[in-house]
Formats: C-alpha cells, structure tokens, sequence
C-alpha cells in the first residue's frame, strides 16, 4: 500500500498540499530520495532557467510510462489544465491509483498526452540514477545500466 500511496501522493497530494497552495510556487521539482546525479553537477540555477522556459510541442504518441523520479512541472499547467485536472480527479474520486495499482509514471505519461497544449523539455544533458538504475547522458529513451557498486557507494557516502 505504500508503494501506492506514494503514487497518489506525485499524482495529486502534493499540488494540493498546503505548503503548495501557500507558497505560490511556479515550479514543483521531484527528487526521490534514493536518486542522485552521477557528476558533479556544478552549474548555477541561472545556466538551468533557460532550459525550463523553453518547451518542444508534443507531437507523437507516448506509450508506456514515464521514468519520474526526477522532475520539474509548471504548476500553472497542472492547475489550469480543465482536460487533466478531470483525469486526476476522477483517479482520485474512483479511488483507482490505491484500488487497481496505477502507477505515477503511467498517470503523468498520461497527463502528458492527453493535454494537447502540453510543453514538454527533456533534459537529456543530466547523468542520473534512481536506486540501482542509471540514464545515461545523452540517453532518450528508458535505457538503465545496473549499478553494481550502488549500495557500497551508499554506506561510504557520509
């Protein structure tokens, strides 16, 4: 149930949480806590802002899900989205994401697809890995390399 539970949680939760709602955030950024960057990363925030302001159209289909440990969204789209906001609602309202173990990633590839207006960037320039996974520099598609030192990196890191 956990499992699921974090799923509603990236789904709907968070954009509804207080903090969210108070804080009139433009951007809501995820970084799971057993996610990190490769390299040292040593850019400002000043050399990402013109990555997040520029969207690519949406053309072509999405199959599948989505690899969204780490991301960035534009809250405005997800609160002003008629077309999403009924997706996730009824999601939630139907209790589906808890009931019949629909995943975030597969919601927000979702999302993504059925907003036409969407924008979208992918930020294929950042070596990154989740857990035991990695996407590669450069990498577009969902390719993960195993990381077989991962956990004894883990125990030496503090």
């Amino acid at each position: 149930m956990g499992y699921r539970l974090m799923c509603q949680f990236w789904t709907y939760d968070v954009f509804y949480h207080p903090a969210i709602i108070q804080g009139n955030y433009d951007y809501l950024m995820r970084m799971d806590d057993d996610s990190y960057f490769i390299s040292s990363y040593e850019e400002s925030f000043d050399l990402m802002h013109p990555i997040l302001q520029r969207f690519l159209n949406k053309n072509s289909l999405q199959r599948g899900c989505i690899y969204n440990n780490f991301f960035v969204i534009r809250l405005k789209w997800y609160y002003e989205s008629k077309r999403v906001q009924s997706f996730v609602h009824e999601l939630i309202r139907d209790n589906l994401m808890l009931r019949e173990y629909i995943g975030d990633g597969c919601v927000h590839s979702a999302m993504l697809e059925i907003d036409k207006q969407v924008k979208i960037e992918r930020m294929t320039d950042i070596s990154y890995g989740h857990n035991t996974h990695l996407m590669s520099r450069g990498s577009v598609d969902f390719r993960f390399y195993a990381v077989d030192g991962f956990w004894k990196e883990i125990l030496h890191s503090c």
